[in-house]
Protein backbone atom coordinates (compact mmCIF):
# COMPACT_ATOMS: atom_id res chain seq x y z
CA UNK A 1 0.00 0.00 0.00
CA UNK A 2 3.01 2.03 0.99
CA UNK A 3 4.55 1.95 -2.27
CA UNK A 4 1.40 2.48 -4.65
CA UNK A 5 1.06 5.97 -2.51
CA UNK A 6 4.26 6.54 -3.32
CA UNK A 7 4.18 6.08 -6.68
CA UNK A 8 0.95 8.18 -6.72
CA UNK A 9 3.05 11.16 -5.64
CA UNK A 10 5.77 10.57 -8.01
CA UNK A 11 3.31 10.96 -10.82
CA UNK A 12 1.72 14.02 -9.73
CA UNK A 13 4.60 15.64 -8.71
CA UNK A 14 5.93 14.76 -12.35
CA UNK A 15 2.78 16.06 -13.79
CA UNK A 16 3.25 19.17 -11.84
CA UNK A 17 6.54 19.79 -13.40
CA UNK A 18 4.95 18.97 -17.26
CA UNK A 19 2.56 21.66 -16.46
CA UNK A 20 5.20 24.43 -15.77
CA UNK A 21 7.28 23.32 -18.46
CA UNK A 22 4.49 23.72 -21.27
CA UNK A 23 3.39 26.97 -19.84
CA UNK A 24 6.84 28.64 -20.18
CA UNK A 25 7.25 27.52 -23.47
CA UNK A 26 4.22 28.79 -24.85
CA UNK A 27 5.03 32.34 -23.73
CA UNK A 28 6.44 34.60 -26.45
CA UNK A 29 9.49 36.16 -25.85
CA UNK A 30 9.43 39.70 -24.50
CA UNK A 31 11.67 42.16 -26.82
CA UNK A 32 12.19 45.64 -26.46
CA UNK A 33 11.97 46.03 -30.04
CA UNK A 34 8.51 44.95 -30.98
CA UNK A 35 6.32 47.90 -32.10
CA UNK A 36 4.02 49.30 -29.90
CA UNK A 37 0.45 51.21 -30.24
CA UNK A 38 2.24 54.65 -31.07
CA UNK A 39 4.54 53.17 -33.42
CA UNK A 40 1.22 51.12 -35.49
CA UNK A 41 -0.76 54.12 -35.41
CA UNK A 42 2.25 56.22 -37.25
CA UNK A 43 3.32 54.11 -39.30
CA UNK A 44 -1.11 53.79 -40.53
CA UNK A 45 -1.36 57.32 -40.70
CA UNK A 46 2.40 58.24 -42.56
CA UNK A 47 1.54 55.62 -45.15
CA UNK A 48 -2.38 57.53 -45.53
CA UNK A 49 -0.32 60.74 -46.15
CA UNK A 50 1.94 58.90 -48.69
CA UNK A 51 -0.76 57.49 -50.38
CA UNK A 52 -2.43 61.36 -50.38
CA UNK A 53 0.71 63.02 -50.97
CA UNK A 54 1.29 61.05 -54.27
CA UNK A 55 -2.21 61.81 -55.66
CA UNK A 56 -2.09 65.66 -54.93
CA UNK A 57 1.25 65.68 -56.06
CA UNK A 58 0.06 64.28 -59.35
CA UNK A 59 -2.81 66.84 -59.24
CA UNK A 60 -0.44 69.72 -58.97
CA UNK A 61 1.44 68.63 -61.68
CA UNK A 62 -1.33 68.07 -64.12
CA UNK A 63 -3.67 71.13 -62.68
CA UNK A 64 -1.23 73.63 -61.36
CA UNK A 65 -1.73 76.93 -63.52
CA UNK A 66 1.82 78.30 -62.76
CA UNK A 67 5.33 76.15 -63.50
CA UNK A 68 6.12 76.39 -59.05
CA UNK A 69 3.12 74.94 -58.53
CA UNK A 70 3.67 72.16 -60.71
CA UNK A 71 7.12 71.97 -59.93
CA UNK A 72 5.88 71.24 -55.77
CA UNK A 73 3.82 68.78 -57.17
CA UNK A 74 6.54 66.93 -59.10
CA UNK A 75 8.16 67.38 -55.72
CA UNK A 76 5.37 65.57 -53.84
CA UNK A 77 4.98 62.73 -55.74
CA UNK A 78 8.62 61.40 -55.69
CA UNK A 79 9.34 62.49 -52.23
CA UNK A 80 6.23 60.64 -50.75
CA UNK A 81 6.79 57.54 -53.65
CA UNK A 82 10.44 57.17 -51.95
CA UNK A 83 8.79 57.45 -48.22
CA UNK A 84 6.15 54.93 -48.49
CA UNK A 85 8.29 52.27 -50.49
CA UNK A 86 10.55 52.79 -46.90
CA UNK A 87 7.24 52.29 -44.91
CA UNK A 88 5.56 49.26 -46.39
CA UNK A 89 8.80 47.84 -45.89
CA UNK A 90 9.15 48.08 -42.88
CA UNK A 91 5.28 47.34 -42.29
CA UNK A 92 5.91 44.12 -43.75
CA UNK A 93 9.13 42.77 -41.70
CA UNK A 94 7.42 44.14 -38.51
CA UNK A 95 4.02 42.74 -39.71
CA UNK A 96 2.18 46.07 -39.49
CA UNK A 97 -0.88 45.93 -41.50
CA UNK A 98 -1.60 48.90 -43.32
CA UNK A 99 -4.93 50.72 -44.75
CA UNK A 100 -5.51 50.58 -48.56
CA UNK A 101 -5.92 54.16 -49.48
CA UNK A 102 -6.04 57.47 -47.95
CA UNK A 103 -8.31 58.50 -45.22
CA UNK A 104 -11.98 59.03 -45.46
CA UNK A 105 -11.21 63.09 -44.75
CA UNK A 106 -7.60 62.81 -47.29
CA UNK A 107 -10.23 61.08 -49.67
CA UNK A 108 -12.89 63.85 -49.69
CA UNK A 109 -9.54 66.39 -49.84
CA UNK A 110 -8.56 64.79 -53.34
CA UNK A 111 -11.85 64.70 -54.09
CA UNK A 112 -12.37 68.66 -54.13
CA UNK A 113 -8.97 69.40 -55.41
CA UNK A 114 -10.18 66.77 -58.46
CA UNK A 115 -13.20 69.55 -59.03
CA UNK A 116 -11.76 72.58 -58.07
CA UNK A 117 -11.79 75.11 -60.88
CA UNK A 118 -8.60 76.27 -62.65
CA UNK A 119 -8.60 79.76 -61.62
CA UNK A 120 -9.04 78.16 -57.78
CA UNK A 121 -6.92 75.57 -57.78
CA UNK A 122 -3.46 76.70 -56.90
CA UNK A 123 -5.30 78.34 -53.76
CA UNK A 124 -6.93 75.29 -53.05
CA UNK A 125 -4.03 72.84 -53.55
CA UNK A 126 -1.63 75.08 -51.79
CA UNK A 127 -3.91 75.29 -48.59
CA UNK A 128 -4.97 71.77 -48.72
CA UNK A 129 -1.45 70.61 -48.42
CA UNK A 130 -0.62 72.95 -46.11
CA UNK A 131 -3.26 71.42 -43.75
CA UNK A 132 -1.94 68.15 -44.57
CA UNK A 133 1.60 68.28 -44.24
CA UNK A 134 1.39 70.31 -40.83
CA UNK A 135 -0.77 66.91 -39.65
CA UNK A 136 2.09 64.56 -40.58
CA UNK A 137 4.28 66.95 -39.31
CA UNK A 138 3.18 67.01 -36.01
CA UNK A 139 2.08 62.86 -35.53
CA UNK A 140 5.65 62.38 -36.62
CA UNK A 141 6.94 64.44 -34.24
CA UNK A 142 5.11 62.67 -31.38
CA UNK A 143 6.42 59.32 -32.61
CA UNK A 144 10.08 60.68 -32.80
CA UNK A 145 9.15 61.98 -29.05
CA UNK A 146 7.47 58.97 -28.01
CA UNK A 147 7.91 55.99 -30.30
CA UNK A 148 9.49 52.55 -28.40
CA UNK A 149 10.37 50.53 -32.12
CA UNK A 150 13.87 52.00 -33.60
CA UNK A 151 13.21 50.68 -36.92
CA UNK A 152 9.77 52.86 -36.53
CA UNK A 153 11.47 56.19 -34.94
CA UNK A 154 14.35 56.01 -37.55
CA UNK A 155 11.80 55.78 -40.72
CA UNK A 156 9.84 59.28 -38.50
CA UNK A 157 13.59 60.87 -38.28
CA UNK A 158 14.06 60.32 -41.90
CA UNK A 159 10.63 61.84 -42.87
CA UNK A 160 10.53 64.50 -40.58
CA UNK A 161 13.05 66.93 -42.86
CA UNK A 162 11.49 65.91 -45.83
CA UNK A 163 8.13 66.84 -44.42
CA UNK A 164 9.63 70.37 -43.37
CA UNK A 165 11.01 71.15 -46.34
CA UNK A 166 7.55 70.34 -48.53
CA UNK A 167 5.52 73.06 -45.78
CA UNK A 168 8.86 75.42 -46.58
CA UNK A 169 8.23 75.12 -50.29
CA UNK A 170 4.21 75.34 -49.80
CA UNK A 171 4.71 78.42 -47.22
CA UNK A 172 6.40 80.75 -49.89
CA UNK A 173 4.84 84.18 -50.33
CA UNK A 174 2.28 83.96 -53.40
CA UNK A 175 1.85 80.04 -53.16
CA UNK A 176 -1.17 79.20 -54.85
CA UNK A 177 -2.23 83.29 -55.65
CA UNK A 178 0.04 83.82 -58.76
CA UNK A 179 -2.08 85.70 -62.03
CA UNK A 180 -0.02 86.66 -63.94
CA UNK A 181 2.40 83.57 -66.46
CA UNK A 182 5.75 84.08 -64.83
CA UNK A 183 8.70 84.53 -66.89
CA UNK A 184 10.96 82.20 -64.33
CA UNK A 185 9.90 79.82 -61.50
CA UNK A 186 11.19 77.56 -59.42
CA UNK A 187 10.17 75.59 -56.08
CA UNK A 188 11.09 78.33 -53.59
CA UNK A 189 10.26 81.17 -55.81
CA UNK A 190 7.49 82.83 -55.94
CA UNK A 191 5.85 82.91 -59.71
CA UNK A 192 3.99 86.25 -61.07
CA UNK A 193 6.79 88.22 -59.25
CA UNK A 194 7.03 92.03 -61.14
CA UNK A 195 10.32 91.79 -62.75
CA UNK A 196 13.42 93.38 -61.06
CA UNK A 197 11.02 92.90 -57.94
CA UNK A 198 12.26 91.36 -54.67
CA UNK A 199 9.36 88.92 -52.61
CA UNK A 200 8.68 90.66 -49.29
CA UNK A 201 10.23 93.85 -50.87
CA UNK A 202 8.12 97.02 -51.16
CA UNK A 203 8.56 98.62 -54.56
CA UNK A 204 10.56 101.25 -54.60
CA UNK A 205 13.24 99.77 -52.13
CA UNK A 206 16.65 98.21 -52.89
CA UNK A 207 17.99 95.38 -51.11
CA UNK A 208 21.86 95.41 -50.43
CA UNK A 209 24.16 94.31 -53.68
CA UNK A 210 20.89 95.15 -55.90
CA UNK A 211 21.54 97.69 -58.70
CA UNK A 212 19.71 100.88 -58.74
CA UNK A 213 16.34 101.08 -60.84
CA UNK A 214 16.34 102.02 -64.32
CA UNK A 215 20.61 101.18 -64.43
CA UNK A 216 21.09 104.34 -62.37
Amino acid sequence: MRTLLLAAAALVALGGCADVSTDTAGLAPRTDTQPSEQDKAWMRAIHESNLAGVRAGQLGAGKGRTPRIKAIGKMLVVDHTKLDTKVTGAATRLHIELPMSPSADQRAMLAELQNSPPNDFDQDFTAAMINEHQDALAATKVEISHGTSPTVVALAKMAEPSLVAHLTALRQPGSGQETQTPTESSIGTPTGTTPGTTPGVTPGMTTPGSPTPHGE
